[in-house]
């Protein structure tokens, strides 16, 4: 059962002409959808959600997964793609759907209205901005929350109203941005070698505002220490940086995910973790983008409700707009949605727009869903957290 239902005190401090709110909440005697909006709030019924059955779903997800990233046959692969597809579809037809159609968001078209999705608890393991009937050609019906909506989520409604906090604007002309890419990593297997992190680091610098990069060199002997992506260097730049950009590896801690962490160059003797993110103090933040696997995701069952992840952690540091990932995600596939993206972010003006990201994302996402429909393991992965 979700922590996090709204009471009064709760939606009053929480603008919602942006577009409503929707927070799960899922027990076993019944399941809900409480729906905030502009006009009030109301509850739609879900008694597809059952408990018992969204632990079915999930574990079939994530065994799915497991098949296609492994060392499955090619059968094995397509038959754990089609599992994934069979999730989607059952996620819509008993959570997205019956929200979307009561919030008479009930065909395709454009432009698409904005939404947040609070899931709490085991519901936050799955893709319900991707939910739907994906298959080869688009459903008639626009059975997508894709293609319906533009999906954000909150990890809880506090956090939401948080991320909204005003803060003075910085002129376009004095953004800066941070790019951390880690093409290697001492101490795992094979170097931990992300083939693509140096074209997606390049890319960047083309992309973002006065970029400072911080790049595992090949050759540390050769590299100042400033250059090299350490802990103190990453937290020395971040307070400054209204972008930041992380191509690495991560690693959610089960046991104790305020230990969940980026793996940079000393992540061995002194790990950037969720925790280090706390005493941070970081004014010019703007969008933070952890293109890294599993940053948005809690594998501690006792603590799913306190949705204690990367992401959630930049977004509460202060960064209104966070994009992080469910699941891992494929290295070349991550370059082409972070391009589509950061093109997708310039305004009409061609002036970088943080507050653009959900769009972008959506933009960036749809892109990779209409080339490759059949695999929902690469293209549903990223989402976008905060304002």
């Amino acid at each position: 059962m979700t922590s996090d239902v709204p009471g009064p005190s709760r939606v009053r401090t929480l603008t919602l002409t942006l577009g409503p709110v929707v927070v799960f909440n899922v027990a076993a005697h019944r399941s809900d959808a409480i729906m905030l909006t502009s006009g009030g709030i109301t509850s739609q019924p879900l008694p597809g959600l059952g408990q018992a059955k969204l632990v079915e779903q999930v574990n079939t997800f994530y065994q799915a997964l497991d098949t296609i990233t492994g060392t499955g046959s090619p059968l094995d692969q397509i038959r754990a793609e089609e599992a994934l597809r069979r999730v989607l579809s059952w996620l819509w037809d008993n959570a997205a759907g019956p929200v979307l159609d009561a919030l008479g968001y009930n065909a395709p078209g454009e432009p698409r209205p904005r939404l947040w999705w609070v899931p709490g608890g085991l519901l936050s393991f799955l893709p319900i901005h991707a939910a739907g009937h994906h298959t080869s050609s688009p459903d008639p019906a626009g059975r997508t929350v894709m293609d319906r909506a533009i999906s954000s989520y909150a990890p809880t409604i506090t956090a939401l109203a948080h991320a909204r906090t005003p803060r003075p604007a910085s002129p376009a002309a004095d953004l800066r941005s941070l790019i951390v890419a880690m093409p290697t990593t001492p101490g795992l297997p094979y170097d931990g070698r992300l083939a693509h992190v140096t074209a997606e680091a390049a890319l960047l610098q083309r992309h973002l505002p006065r970029p400072t990069l911080l790049t595992e060199p090949s050759d540390v002997s050769d590299a100042t220490a400033a250059q090299v992506p350490t802990r103190a260097a990453v937290l020395e730049h971040l307070p400054g940086s209204a972008i930041a950009h992380f191509a690495c590896h991560g690693y959610n801690d089960p046991a104790d995910p305020s230990q969940s962490r980026l793996l940079l160059h000393d992540h061995r003797r002194n790990p950037l973790t969720v925790a280090a993110l706390a005493p941070l103090t970081l004014d010019d933040a703007r969008l933070a983008y952890l293109s890294a696997c599993s940053t948005a995701r809690t594998d501690d069952n006792s603590l799913l409700d306190e949705a204690i992840h990367l992401a959630a952690a930049f977004q509460l540091a202060g960064f209104p707009h966070v994009i992080g990932t469910l699941w891992e995600i494929n290295d070349e596939v991550a370059v082409e949605v972070a391009d589509t993206f950061y093109t997708a972010l310039t305004d009409p003006n061609g002036t970088l727009d943080p507050d653009r990201a959900a769009w972008a994302l959506h933009h960036a996402t749809c892109a990779q869903r209409d080339l490759r429909p059949a695999a929902p393991h690469l293209w549903a992965s990223h989402i976008h957290v905060g304002a």
